[in-house]
């Protein structure tokens, strides 16, 4: 048999069509970027920032923890930043200044049998200007400041100031990275890109890296993971502090609608090192109101996946932060979890992520459900490694970020 190809031939006009529609969807795919780990941005997202200098968390005389947090512009032009830390520590009903963990079975709790851990949400802000090409980095616990001799806080310095300019005289005047409010310290850091007044430009040039530092004794372990990047939809941003991230008004990318995970199942052994493996799962909503402070609660489904391809689910509701071992998402039983090598039967697994839209109420901010996180490995043997997750989708309902006026 023989097969005869066909050749249509195109018109001039179909032809200047084409051509047309071609450039108009390349101009659309630049216009809107997608979130990611791994490109600059105008809104930077560390889900996990955590600090415990004293090693008092979970348990005394626990390794001394800190994070280091460093933010690149990447442009050939100076950029500021407005950042916000968010305190998600729990605090004991009855003692308001004991940190506890809400995620801690109660017998654990510092709380005692007559009161409760009740999660906080509170931001705190400062300010950062940064050169052109130019790293900037401080530890979580400490913040930096310009370089002065006088200043005795310990926290880290600036290097560039008035009287020690960098190439064609700029410098980092107007930072002042505050440490976090508390040590206990658990939470999260968000950076968004603004001109020198503190209004939100469409500028995509900020890329941000955190590292985990935990010292037991003389013995560091070290995990890193990169800042997650919501880029701004350039042209779109109209300079007002209340930040539309996707829909059909985006003045920045969408979060994704589905975060995906790979990992081992808990108490699984690594077949190579014979680790027992345990994994650790942080998670943020998109949408935050630094505004008012009124957190979002958002109900959150889990699909899990075996490597037979057999299907587990379940759900859990997260407001404002959610840290917690993977095992103990559904349950305080970790041998009894889904996410339990015993229970799944296989070694490693895939969870797909996606926090389910919720009406909005009259009378308060709107909100989208859309998450971000990252996840932590933990081996028996020692050492811990952080990773990104992947992404999967957008949805049709914006997010929001609502931002307190410039100052």
């Amino acid at each position: 048999m023989v097969r005869r190809r066909t050749h249509l031939a195109m018109t001039p006009r179909a032809a200047l069509a084409a051509v047309l529609l071609s450039v108009a969807l390349g101009v659309a795919a630049a216009a809107r970027a997608d979130v990611a780990s791994d490109q600059a941005a105008a809104v930077l997202v560390f889900p996990k920032i955590v600090v415990d200098t004293s090693g008092v968390l979970p348990v005394p005389g626990g390794p001394r923890i800190d994070t280091l947090v460093r933010v690149s512009n990447t442009s050939t032009r100076p950029i500021s930043m407005h950042c916000f830390w968010v305190n998600a520590n729990g605090h004991c009903s009855n003692a308001q200044d004991v940190i506890c963990d809400p995620n801690a079975a109660a017998a654990s709790s510092p709380c005692g049998p007559t009161g409760s851990c009740v999660q906080g949400w509170q931001e705190t802000d400062f300010a950062v200007t940064i050169t052109a090409r130019q790293p900037v980095a401080w530890l979580a616990s400490r913040g930096a400041v310009l370089c002065d001799p006088s200043d005795t806080s310990g926290a880290l310095c600036l290097p560039l100031g008035p009287d020690h300019p960098g190439p064609g005289g700029q410098d980092n005047s107007g930072s002042r990275i505050q440490g976090v409010s508390e040590d206990p310290f658990i939470g999260e850091l968000k950076c968004v890109a603004v001109d020198s007044n503190g209004v939100p430009v469409d500028r995509n040039d900020l890329k941000g890296e955190a590292e985990i530092t935990r010292l037991t004794g003389a013995t560091p372990d070290v995990e890193g993971y990169n800042a997650i990047g919501i880029p701004a939809v350039v042209g779109a941003n109209n300079g007002d502090t209340t930040l539309v991230l996707g829909g059909s008004t985006a003045e920045y990318s969408s979060c994704p609608n589905i975060l995906i995970l790979d990992h081992f199942f808990d108490g699984a052994n690594d077949p190579i090192s014979g680790d027992t493996v345990t994994t650790d799962l942080t998670l943020v909503p998109c949408t935050e109101d630094f505004l008012t402070q009124a957190p979002i609660t958002t109900p959150v489904q889990f699909l899990v996946f075996n490597e037979f391809e057999q299907r587990f689910s379940t759900s859990r509701r997260i407001t404002c932060f959610d840290e917690i071992p993977i095992s103990n998402i559904e349950t305080r039983s970790a041998d009894r979890s889904i996410f339990s090598a015993a229970v799944s039967g296989t070694l490693t697994g895939q969870t797909r992520i996606r926090g389910v839209d919720q009406p909005n109420v009259p009378g308060t901010p709107a909100h989208g459900n859309t998450l971000l996180g990252i996840a932590e490995e933990f081996r028996a043997g020692g050492g811990s490694a952080a990773v990104n997750l992947h992404f999967h989708g957008t949805r049709p309902q914006p997010d929001y970020i609502y931002l307190p006026p410039p100052n």
